[in-house]
């Protein structure tokens, strides 16, 4: 995170505001999952490691990475270990699937966006 945050003054990076706006959006959105779904299901939702992991990532790849590193997370956790789990009934930690998400937005995420953006949002 404290990297991230530092990298985010070196030329070519995201600006300082974004940096510090991508850690606070990822931290604060899966710290909202985690009460929400602890509250919801009684049992904890969500890791602390994958909330201060989103946060980090956040600090590299800025708000509107977030959400996409959070979309791909998912998409490729129910893609890849949701089969497993439906029938082993076995949990993995989402931050596996974050971490390949970000894999994913740290080269493309413009791409994915302005196309998404360009495509669906505008027709």
């Amino acid at each position: 995170l404290a990297l991230g945050l530092m990298l985010a003054f070196a030329p070519g990076g995201i600006s300082p505001q974004r940096a510090v706006a991508g850690a606070a959006l990822g931290f604060g959105l899966l710290w909202l999952v985690a009460v929400v779904g602890e509250w919801a299901f009684r049992k904890p939702a969500m890791g602390g490691g994958d909330i201060k992991m989103l946060a980090m990532i956040g600090a590299f790849v800025g708000p509107t990475g977030v959400v996409l590193t959070v979309f791909l997370g998912a998409l490729f956790g129910s893609l890849i270990f949701g089969p497993i789990s439906l029938r082993t009934g076995k949990l993995v930690p989402f931050g596996i699937f974050l971490a390949l998400g970000a894999a994913v937005v740290e080269p493309w995420g413009r791409t994915l966006t302005q196309w998404y953006v360009e495509r669906v949002l505008t027709g």
